[in-house]
């Protein structure tokens, strides 16, 4: 049987639920207790659409299941792969017997009988499906599309249709919930639940990418399920006051909140480093271009007058006089005009119509960005979540770029320590005083990338060096290539000195090296068990000669 959807009207049966059955009740939001029945509807090699944290559904083909833990191993058109929970799959139709897709219940009598969706083949008991679908469509031959399918067929980046006889349907459909919000169950700052269920649509979700929170309900939901958008949403903008179509019992009600020069610079920054997948951008040359490209969708209000030749000037100023928010690429012997977020987290609106009732939201940890994974699936043993990832340790957390510098670090300091040649020190004849380093350091030249050695090629035999006037001695090293011995300040110069060609005579020939004039800049020194002082070494790569 065909039913028309747009003939949907608010009365309803006697044996309507008057809300959706409790999520606690059941392992999933559609209400099937039993995993045999569920599991039965997924197979290996078949194809289905599975609902990603945007809302939208992508087309892909199951790998694995997982019964356990309610969830199949998807791989996508694009090759990548993701674990993705039953309830957000959409199957299609199984050519079998008629059966409720949610309850698995074969029986149809009035005034419940099951309704079939002439897009996916799925069939509906009327109070199964939310909304429920009303006795007074029964009789009419028109097509009538499943919730799934009106959800599948509407949504889209940017934001959901606006007009058309979807877009209605749609708007019918978010008057209800296909779950029990109270049943959820949040975190601490009611970012992110358990059950992995947001929105309308009922998928998972990633609070700090596109999504806005309801003002009243204080449910997520995503930019593509939303109708009321002017302008496309920016990754973690909350700048606004959002309430849902549930709350406000018809059209969602949506309003720009203001931004200041801080908030621009912090939202922009958030979205390049969400993009390009790094954390320091030239200020001038890729903040302020991202800025300019997309004024229009800042929506920047009362700011959205200012000058384009004023601008760059009053995003400097925010960056410089907040360096709570922001780090400045000088603080790590970088370009002084390349900045990051200190701590990646979207930025907070600080408007009143927002904060009241709230609790003041602090960025204690960085937002780790995930995707479909490309590689091999991911290990069993790890589970499903749409929040963010927090790390074991509070006071060990650190992001991957952070910890890929340890790594390497340690991986270099090593090597000097395994390349060192057994032999001696070597004579002092070609070590000339060196001047204590000024305090103050040049800033704005660029690091040149560290070149460690090839631990595959042994060290070379050096015969011990003898003195000779022949050999020139190297000239003064300028003061920008000795930032990092600042940690030796403390210390006496000759002792600095002795130290030095000590730690570093044995590596690689490094005496030869500085008698080439070869400049060198100190990153790190430490003392071993044994009382040895080591320095991490880096080479500039070009000789005097």
């Amino acid at each position: 049987m065909r039913y028309n959807l747009a003939a949907h009207q608010k009365s309803t049966p006697n044996h309507q639920h008057k809300s959706p059955v409790p999520l606690s009740q059941f392992p999933l939001k559609d209400g099937l207790n039993d995993t045999a029945k569920l599991a039965s509807k997924f197979e290996e090699g078949q194809d289905v659409l599975a609902r990603w944290s945007d809302g939208l559904f992508y087309l892909g083909t199951i790998s694995k299941i997982d019964k356990h833990k309610h969830r199949c191993f998807v791989i996508f058109e694009d090759q990548s792969k993701s674990w993705v929970l039953w309830k957000d799959i959409q199957t299609g139709d199984s050519g079998g017997e008629m059966l409720c897709s949610i309850c698995q219940n074969e029986s149809s009598e009035p005034p419940n009988e099951i309704v079939i969706c002439d897009k996916c083949g799925q069939g509906y008991h009327q109070l199964c499906h939310a909304p429920i679908i009303d006795s007074s469509v029964i009789a009419s031959d028109d097509k009538w599309l499943c919730r799934q399918c009106v959800f599948a067929t509407t949504t889209k980046r940017g934001g959901a249709l606006k007009k058309g006889p979807n877009a209605k349907a749609l708007q019918e459909m978010k008057q209800s919930l296909p779950y029990a919000l109270e049943d959820l169950v949040w975190d601490q700052g009611h970012k992110t639940n358990i059950q992995q269920c947001y929105c309308y649509c009922g998928g998972p979700g990633d609070w700090y990418l596109k999504m806005l929170q309801c003002n009243k309900c204080k449910q997520w939901f995503h930019e593509a399920c939303i109708q009321c958008f002017q302008k496309p949403m920016l990754f973690g903008d909350r700048f606004y006051l959002f309430i849902c179509s549930v709350c406000n019992s018809g059209p969602e009600y949506l309003k720009r909140l203001p931004l200041r020069w801080e908030d621009v610079a912090h939202l922009s920054l958030y979205n390049l480093s969400v993009i390009h997948k790094k954390k320091y951008f030239d200020s001038e040359l890729e903040l302020m271009t991202y800025i300019n490209e997309n004024w229009d969708r800042l929506q920047l209000g009362e700011l959205a007058d200012t000058p384009r030749a004023e601008r760059y000037e009053c995003i400097l100023e925010a960056l410089n006089s907040n360096l709570n928010m922001f780090m400045s690429g000088k603080e790590i012997k970088k370009k002084k005009h390349l900045f990051g977020l200190r701590i990646r987290f979207p930025p907070a609106p600080q408007s009143s119509e927002l904060l009241s009732g709230r609790e003041p939201e602090k960025a204690s940890h960085e937002i780790k960005i995930k995707g479909r994974k490309a590689t091999k699936p991911p290990h069993s043993c790890s589970t499903v979540t749409n929040g963010v990832k927090k790390g074991k340790r509070k006071h060990h957390t650190h992001s991957l770029e952070t910890l890929a510098k340890l790594r390497r670090s340690s991986e270099l300091l090593a090597q000097v320590k395994n390349l060192g040649s057994p032999s001696g020190p070597r004579t002092g004849c070609l070590w000339p005083t060196v001047t204590q380093p000024p305090t103050k350091r040049r800033r704005g030249r660029p690091r040149r990338a560290l070149q460690p050695p090839n631990p595959e090629i042994p060290p070379p035999c050096i015969p011990e060096l003898q003195p000779s006037n022949n050999v020139p001695e190297p000239s003064p090293l300028p003061s920008c290539l000795y930032s990092g011995m600042d940690i030796m300040q403390g210390l006496d110069p000759n002792t600095q000195l002795n130290q030095l060609k000590s730690s570093i005579s044995t590596y690689f020939g490094a005496a030869g090296r500085l008698a080439c004039g070869e400049k060198y800049r100190v990153l790190a020194r430490r003392v071993t068990n044994d009382g040895k002082v080591q320095y991490l070494v880096e080479w500039e790569g070009v000789t005097a000669s």
